[in-house]
């Protein structure tokens, strides 16, 4: 999981989150909210990154949080709750399609990878080809504007 009971508690209160059990009828009603989040992040990271991931980064944490949080606000979470999940869901999709990265850590305090971008399946055998309409020495050939 991406947050704990504690990470809970130290963003939104202990009084909060003994509220929002009693609103619950399960017992573990937090843990719930947590693997539910947990697997929510998850399926929109695993589009770019390769799971489990080797360190969980802060902004993971907060995200968890705050869908835990929505999530147990079953009944009519607040305008502030239901916004700030949708935000996180935002910065999850824009996670999925590249336009943002998480900042995770591997066992060499390095910055990971995302997951390879694979070349089109059209390629034929062999081939390195990456992108672009011409080639190095066709670019070469035309006249540069200056």
């Amino acid at each position: 999981m991406y947050a704990t009971r504690n990470d809970l508690e130290a963003r939104f209160g202990e009084g909060e989150l003994q509220q929002l059990e009693m609103m619950q009828s399960v017992g573990n009603s937090i843990e719930e909210a947590l693997q539910d989040a947990s697997e929510e992040i998850d399926s929109y990271i695993a589009v770019r990154y390769t799971l489990p991931l080797p360190s969980i980064p802060s902004t993971l944490k907060r995200v968890a949080c705050n869908i835990a949080r929505y999530r147990l606000y079953f009944q009519q979470p607040i305008e502030e709750v239901e916004n700030r999940y949708k935000a996180e869901i935002d910065f999850l999709k824009r996670v999925a399609d590249g336009k943002a990265v998480l900042n995770i850590l591997n066992a060499q305090n390095e910055v990971t990878e995302e997951k390879p971008v694979n070349a089109p399946s059209t390629l034929p055998i062999g081939s390195t080809y990456r992108g672009g309409v011409f080639g190095d020495d066709v670019l070469s050939m035309m006249p540069s504007i200056k």
